[in-house]
């Protein structure tokens, strides 16, 4: 039996998130319960992000980023939905729209990077959710947070 939802992250070991309509949100939560999945935490989104319900605003997307200007990167940019390097600017504008509906693959992500050397990482902005999430798929990478300025100036360079 499907609940009719996207899975739309794949986290961390033991963490995915799923999206759907509030009925396929609703049976998803009752076929976890008979499958014994406990931890059930309905997420504050605005949208069913990395999913097919944002299909209908893709052609208004591909639109909106064919406006800014992109430049080939000087080193590689790590797709978070075939976790593999893309260094194309029309992959990285492909990319964009592709995660409005596709499923994110974080910690596959993760794993390819560690597995070709990344020691380090650093979180930008407030919070550390994705200290958390990296801290869960290999306790031995180091996981900076930027938090604002003050933090900034703490930092030495590589």
């Amino acid at each position: 039996m499907s609940s009719g939802c996207n899975i739309s992250n794949e986290n961390c070991p033991g963490q995915i998130v799923i999206s759907g309509s509030l009925d396929a949100l609703s049976k998803a939560r009752i076929l976890a319960k008979e499958k014994n999945i406990r931890h059930i935490i309905p997420l504050k989104v605005s949208g069913a992000f990395h999913s097919t319900l944002m299909e209908p605003i893709l052609a208004e997307f591909k639109q909106l980023i064919s406006n800014f200007t992109f430049y080939t990167p000087s080193c590689p940019i790590i797709s978070n939905v075939t976790a593999q390097p893309i260094v194309e600017v029309t992959a990285i504008r492909d990319e964009l729209v592709k995660q409005l509906y596709c499923c994110i693959r974080w910690q596959s992500s993760i794993e390819y990077m560690i597995n070709n050397g990344v020691k380090k990482f650093y979180e930008i902005g407030p919070g550390k959710v994705l200290n958390g999430l990296i801290r869960r798929i290999d306790q031995q990478t180091q996981v900076v947070n930027i938090s604002g300025s003050e933090t900034i100036i703490q930092l030495k360079p590589c």
